[in-house]
């Protein structure tokens, strides 16, 4: 506020000619606007007890996970020099009990042979799992600790992390967690719990009203989460595509499972291809038919009678393309069934955008929960809304920007940002609200993750496979 107040004065804009020709001035007090706060959820963990956020925050010091997973039979793969792999698997054993997981000690620890560590990273991860596949002929380890070298030294990073990510997730379907830090504190180890938690299937927290079944219009009815975005590879990797992303919740009533697809298309595409995809009279092999088998399956083998659409990373411009992506989704839907017509409610968020919030007469960020929806929200569009669940540890809180553009389920206006606000909360990977409703962050995970992999591995994108397609690996 202070730096746009000093652009403003300095400026002078008013005095501009080409301006005052074209009979344009610039109001320099800011416009004033009505918001409301909306309460936090409570948030279920372990021992059916209820946890209340304090500013969107919580903490699990004497509380155990959800639904804690216990972790019998791993190992711990080591391409850094920096660990005393002895005392962390110890701390983790030791947090982990906290928490409810029982792990056990690693059945073996792998070291990287010296001689090899300036090799390329494919062959350095080719050559540590020539030593693991010995140990693990009969079964694959249930879950792999990689140790990576520490992330100041970036490149050395970046040049395993593609290769290992790929031979974990693609040709042995292991579960994996990969730390690049060589001092470890209790913090950062909370974190990564948080993470392999979620990995090998368990739920750190959960909304209350998941359990109760109040949720408006979610609960009651079987109703699916899919959000979808696209992540395109840097400019200087013309060579590399776009890969797009959909995640789709599962195990209704529930909103905290999911399960991602993914699959690449031409560079600096938007619009995503491949949700519907046939390939005989039969057989469907798009994303979309993969997400509705798997809500079908661990669900009570109900179809989702409701379909929530989130889509990210759309101007006002694009908003056709998403307009083709549901009619795809549609498609894929009668390609199942002729006669199932669930109803569908498509919103879009925009995080790209230079609106900033402040409260009046304060210094202070706005409070986690804020909801504007009247004043400076686009005209031609009936209900949208800025919201802001999160508390910004650094700087200006930036509030998202969702636009509701299709609503056949009937949400009113309030309980459509109640369930955003809500699904801010349900993010496994931290103790806090996130500025975004999980299911996108995930797509965006997703493809970053598989644009990772690409980026040493060339433009192919194998396909993940079957033990670790239906686990939350992203996170």
């Amino acid at each position: 506020m202070k730096h746009l107040n000093e652009e403003l004065k300095a400026n002078d804009y008013n005095t501009d000619p080409m301006l005052r020709a074209c009979e344009i001035s610039i109001n320099k007090s800011y416009t004033e606007v009505e918001g409301r706060v909306i309460s936090p959820p409570q948030l279920r963990v372990g021992n059916k007890e209820n946890l209340a956020s304090k500013f969107s925050r919580w903490s699990f010091n004497g509380k155990k996970f959800a639904d804690p997973k216990s972790i019998e039979f791993w190992a711990v793969v080591n391409f850094s020099s920096g660990h005393d792999i002895r005392a962390f698997c110890i701390e983790m054993a030791k947090l982990g009990a906290m928490r409810g997981m029982h792990i056990h000690p690693p059945s073996f620890v792998f070291e990287e042979n010296a001689k090899h560590k300036k090799k390329p990273g494919s062959v350095r991860v080719d050559k540590m799992f020539e030593q693991i596949i010995p140990k693990f002929r009969k079964d694959p380890p249930r879950f792999l600790l990689c140790f990576l070298p520490a992330k100041y030294d970036s490149n050395m990073v970046l040049t395993v992390l593609g290769p290992w990510k790929k031979k974990c997730l693609m040709t042995f379907g292991i579960r994996n967690q990969c730390i690049a830090k060589n001092k470890v504190d209790e913090t950062y180890l909370a974190n990564v719990m948080l993470k392999i938690n979620a990995k090998l299937g368990g739920l750190n927290s959960m909304l209350s009203a998941e359990v109760s079944q109040t949720i408006p219009l979610v609960s009651k009815v079987p109703t699916m989460i899919l959000a979808m975005g696209v992540t395109h590879a840097p400019s200087s990797r013309s060579d590399l595509p776009s890969v797009a992303a959909v995640v789709g919740s599962r195990q209704w009533p529930m909103i905290s499972y999911y399960r991602a697809s993914t699959c690449i298309q031409p560079p600096k595409t938007e619009t995503i291809h491949s949700l519907f995809r046939p390939v005989s009279d039969r057989e469907d092999s798009g994303m979309i038919r993969e997400l509705l088998m798997d809500f079908h399956a661990s669900s009570g083998k109900r179809k989702p009678e409701q379909i929530i659409i989130f889509r990210q990373g759309l101007s006002e411009s694009q908003f056709k393309h998403v307009i083709s992506e549901m009619e795809e989704i549609i498609k894929a839907c009668k390609f199942l069934d002729e006669i199932w017509s669930p109803k569908f409610t498509l919103i879009v968020a925009q995080r790209r955008h230079h609106t900033k919030l402040f409260q009046a007469n304060s210094s202070d960020n706005i409070p986690p929960g804020t909801v504007v929806d009247t004043k400076i929200c686009h005209p031609l569009y009936n209900n949208n809304f800025y919201i802001c669940a999160h508390a910004a540890r650094v700087g200006t809180s930036r509030p998202i920007h969702y636009f509701v553009l299709l609503d056949e389920i009937g949400f009113s206006s309030d309980s459509v940002q109640e369930l955003v606000h809500c699904l801010c909360y349900v993010s496994q990977r931290c103790t806090s609200a996130i500025y975004e409703v999980a299911p996108i962050r995930y797509a965006r995970l997703v493809s970053a993750q598989m644009l990772e992999i690409m980026k040493t591995e060339g433009p192919e994108l194998p396909m993940l496979h079957k033990n670790v397609r239906d686990t939350m690996f992203f996170c």
